[in-house]
């Protein structure tokens, strides 16, 4: 082995003028494929992140109600006592729906906007009291929002059913990345709060009655720095009722065989059902109406097609640099040099020079990262508080996508060189040195 790679490099160093300007294209294919595969790889990241919730059992319910100038307008369901009444029935039903666990008015939209909340420091709160922002999101009181999502407790806090139970307008549930930001310690939940304003001396606080897991609200952000709190809203005239399916149902497929039961069913006063859709289906719309599906869908191609290109052009290279080594491959076949260790030992100095090559373009493109980053994916725009993973990493991020784009280049290299280095190794030595 040490034998071979001696050979190999001897190689290199003598055939070094001529491989010049192989090795200077390597080098620029090299920060070429860093600026495709940078934004390729986080983008595959973050589309397999966990969203933290079991978006796989929801269905969304997109209820309206006729105005008193509609023709099916209910004159006994007008004002806010009748209306809330069809509210209660409206979801008795939903829950009675074959297959269906619960019904909820709470509805995790992954477009729905959020409210950003900032805590303003008077310069006396308690050790366990912080002045900072987050973004909040308001669930209804009584509606079991983390039961109906599957978003589970975390370490050291009350168990979902313990938080669910008992929760004011001034408790607060938060998520790790919260926990993680303010009270690094982790020192547990009780005593922890927000200052939430002063007002003519009398100061407002917000307690933070328990913490649960990460879960991207948003689907097109890797945060998942979000805090909930209780806060009861008028029904509005059209909403989303939600339906979380028993374990094991396909929610596209539930519908596909139960729009039309759902509908006729989900009548209630002057409620109506105007669309039935997955959670999914939800999430896929809104990546396609932002373009984020669009952009996506862009760098997978760039990149297949410069992979392709980059194969092309590894064959053409080798190709044409084995042709003007027929001479010296004949002298080694008629010496006893075997296919297979011609084979090895063109691919051997293909390989060689390519990672010789990625080392000085890695170098270079890390030259241009310092200065401007590298692919964050994902917009983060949820409050100052990020997650930790390997793509807000800078060291990481480099190394692992190093680790990619050297992996790429090299398989480009060997699939390219393998073809023109296994014509040269089937090369007859007598036609080779008589062709001299």
């Amino acid at each position: 082995m040490i034998q071979n790679l001696k050979i190999i490099f001897s190689n290199l160093w003598h055939r070094r003028l001529q491989n010049v300007w192989i090795f200077v294209e390597l080098v620029i294919v090299t920060v070429l494929t860093w600026a495709i595969i940078d934004p390729t790889v986080v983008s595959i990241h973050d589309l397999n992140m966990p969203l933290g919730y079991d978006a796989d059992r929801i269905v969304r319910v997109k209820i309206d109600s006729y105005t008193p100038e509609a023709d099916r307008y209910d004159q006994s369901y007008s004002g806010d006592e009748a209306t809330n009444q069809a509210y209660e029935t409206l979801r008795s039903k939903a829950e009675r729906l074959p297959m269906v666990e619960m019904a909820s008015h709470n509805s995790m939209n992954p477009d729905d906007g959020m409210t950003l909340n900032y805590h303003y420091n008077t310069g006396n709160e308690a050790i366990d009291t912080v002045v900072g922002a987050y973004y909040g999101l308001n669930i209804e009181p009584g509606e079991k929002f983390f039961s109906f999502y599957g978003i589970e407790a975390a370490e050291g806090s009350p168990s979902i059913e313990e938080l669910e139970a008992g929760l004011s307008e001034r408790d607060l549930i938060i998520t790790e990345s919260v926990d993680r930001a303010y009270w690094p310690d982790r020192r547990g939940v009780k005593g922890k709060r927000f200052l939430s304003y002063v007002n003519d001396g009398d100061t407002f606080y917000i307690n933070v009655a328990g913490i649960v897991k990460d879960f991207r609200y948003r689907s097109m952000t890797r945060t998942g720095a979000v805090a909930l709190q209780c806060h009861k809203q008028p029904l509005p005239r059209s909403f989303t009722l939600t339906l979380r399916l028993a374990d094991g149902i396909n929610a596209d497929e539930y519908i596909r065989q139960n729009k039309r039961v759902i509908k006729n069913d989900l009548r209630v006063g002057n409620y109506y059902v105007t669309d039935i859709i997955s959670q999914r289906e939800q999430i896929r719309s809104v990546e396609n109406q932002s373009g984020e599906t669009n952009r996506r869908n862009l760098r997978f191609f760039a990149a297949a097609l410069f992979l392709i290109n980059l194969i092309v052009g590894v064959v053409g290279c080798v190709w044409l640099q084995t042709g003007k080594r027929v001479a010296e491959l004949g002298v080694l076949r008629s010496y006893g040099a075997s296919r297979r260790r011609i084979l090895a030992m063109i691919i051997g100095e293909a390989v060689a020079l390519a990672t010789i090559a990625f080392a000085v373009g890695d170098f270079i493109y890390l030259q241009y990262a310092i200065v401007e980053g590298l692919s964050i994916g994902y917009e983060n725009n949820v409050g100052q508080i990020q997650p930790s993973t390997w793509v807000e990493n800078f060291g990481a991020h480099f190394a692992i996508v190093s680790a990619i784009v050297y992996a790429i280049i090299i398989v480009c290299v060997v699939i390219g060189s393998y073809f023109p280095a296994r014509h040269a190794a089937n090369i007859n030595p007598v036609d080779a040195l008589r062709d001299e």
